[in-house]
């Protein structure tokens, strides 16, 4: 039987990791109303109360797990923002989402069904926000890079972002759904890119030899 509040000896920075772990897990795999504080708290090896010592309701739990989730998988991935060119961040891009997937899968699960979760329940709908918030942070700065490089030749910062949104969510999503990525399909994106990016770069080379 669990001792109510946290096991001895055992801080309280720690006891919120294990309950956000062990929640990420539960809300991936059952969703938001197939899981249980119970069966979180169960499974985490802890009592009921010593989550309710920390998150007030499940909702708050999930809001928590989306926050740790949103922040781990989004620092790693808007790294590519630091590439010199278009071409090198999707590329950077495109293998820390693979290797995330591999390291953290939980993570990625929980996030793909977060548009679902907020259309069923509206009070997460503040969270689609912050996603969306996250996607233009990242996408915003890989146009400026393409457009600075004159990769993106011909766009604007906002058409490049929704460029990039939907070749890499879609990827994203896809993977996410069929539970495995299509062989070939992130190499398809990449050489995608380079082709747009060969092709501004020849109608360049055009206009200045028809100038010369």
């Amino acid at each position: 039987m669990n001792k109510r509040g946290r096991p001895r000896g055992v801080s309280s920075i720690e006891t919120r990791r294990r309950i956000i772990e062990t929640a990420r897990v539960e809300f991936s795999e059952k969703g938001f109303d197939g899981a249980s504080i119970a069966q979180i708290a169960a499974q985490a090896q802890l009592a009921p109360s010593a989550i309710y010592n920390h998150y007030e309701s499940k909702s708050k739990l999930y809001v928590a797990v989306f926050e740790d989730s949103a922040d781990n998988i989004w620092a790693e991935v808007s790294s590519a923002r630091l590439e010199i060119t278009l071409v090198e961040a999707v590329m950077h891009l495109i293998e820390s989402s693979r290797y995330l997937k591999e390291r953290l899968p939980n993570h990625n699960n929980f996030l793909a069904s977060v548009p679902i979760e907020a259309r069923l329940h509206p009070e997460f709908s503040p969270l689609l926000n912050r996603r969306t918030k996250y996607q233009d942070e990242t996408f915003n700065a890989l146009a400026t890079i393409g457009i600075n490089t004159g990769e993106l030749e011909g766009f604007t910062i906002e058409e490049g972002r929704e460029f990039l949104r939907a070749l890499i969510m879609g990827w994203f999503f896809e993977r996410h759904f069929r539970g495995r990525e299509i062989p070939g399909s992130g190499e398809a994106i990449i050489k995608a890119v380079k082709v747009l990016t060969d092709s501004s770069h020849l109608h360049r080379s055009h206009r200045e030899y028809r100038k010369a």
